[in-house]
């Protein structure tokens, strides 16, 4: 589809929901590699170079192809191999991880040259500003096409809201970020999981998708009534509700670190006490 001159919005395979992710052209630059195995093989013909806002797998799933064919990959961290990766997202769960994003999702240990925040790329006649967002993942960007198309990665605006669930992941980080985002000038905002929205459109959006941190907050606290531990509240699913039974390892663990990260907050704010292992509202 497309957006200006020389941008095009290509729709990963699933309408871009997990396991795939929406990619843009942008001149000769294709950003992100996750919207399916065959398409960013073809793709890879028609760009000169791959950029990548993080190394997630479904962001990353295709960027090995590019290193096949003799073309650039730039990423915000060139930590690429799959090995790495697994015992940065999921340390306990890696083999499992491993195993998942390959099978699953296409994903191969790679080759990047790194690119820092703030840099300028050249994109043929376009240029793409590079914006780090804080809280998802360590090396996130989002990137601003020509000063008015904001790639806007996961900060993707899906009813599920944020995710954090990485050891890496920070949920206070990751809202300052996203109210950032909010003051830049973008006329288009394009979801890397949902679709294109105009600019009035994506500051409602960006507000429902910031609400999700106090709902989730208050959903804890809700279940905190009595004393729970850890584990207890993951039974409960407080943030995922169902899970694909196939990935409920996977899911269980991420779930479980991004409420650990809300319980040391409310624990912070005076709102939580631990008692030995279990947990309950003040």
């Amino acid at each position: 589809m497309k957006i200006a001159d020389g941008i095009y919005f290509i729709e990963g395979r699933n309408r871009g929901r997990y396991p795939y992710c929406n990619s843009l052209i942008v001149g000769n630059i294709l950003i992100d590699a996750g919207c399916g195995i065959d398409v960013v093989r073809e793709l890879s013909e028609k760009v000169d170079f791959l950029l990548l806002t993080h190394t997630h797998p479904d962001h990353a799933a295709g960027a090995w192809i590019f290193n096949e064919v003799g073309k650039k990959v730039l990423s915000p961290n060139v930590e690429t191999e799959i090995e790495v990766l697994a015992k940065r997202f999921a340390p306990p769960l890696a083999e499992k991880w491993m195993k998942v994003v390959s099978e699953v999702m296409g994903l191969r240990s790679f080759k990047a040259e790194k690119y820092e925040s703030g840099e300028i790329i050249k994109a043929s006649n376009h240029e793409i500003e590079t914006i780090k967002v804080e809280g998802h993942t360590k090396d996130m960007h989002v990137f601003l096409v020509d000063g008015k198309i904001l790639f806007g990665a996961d900060v993707d605006l899906t009813k599920f809201g944020p995710w954090y669930g990485n050891p890496e992941s920070d949920p206070e980080k990751f809202e300052k970020s996203v109210r950032k985002l909010e003051n830049l000038d973008f006329e288009v905002y394009v979801s890397s999981h949902e679709r294109i929205f105009g600019r009035e459109e994506a500051l409602k959006k960006l507000e429902e998708f910031v609400s999700h941190f106090k709902k989730r907050e208050e959903k804890i606290l809700e279940a905190l009534r009595t004393p729970k531990s850890l584990e207890e509240l993951v039974r409960l699913s407080p943030i995922y509700g169902k899970k694909n039974s196939l990935f409920k390892e996977l899911l269980d663990y991420f779930e479980g670190n991004m409420i650990k990260k809300h319980l040391e907050i409310l624990m912070r704010k005076g709102k939580v006490t631990k008692i030995g292992e279990k947990f309950v509202k003040n």
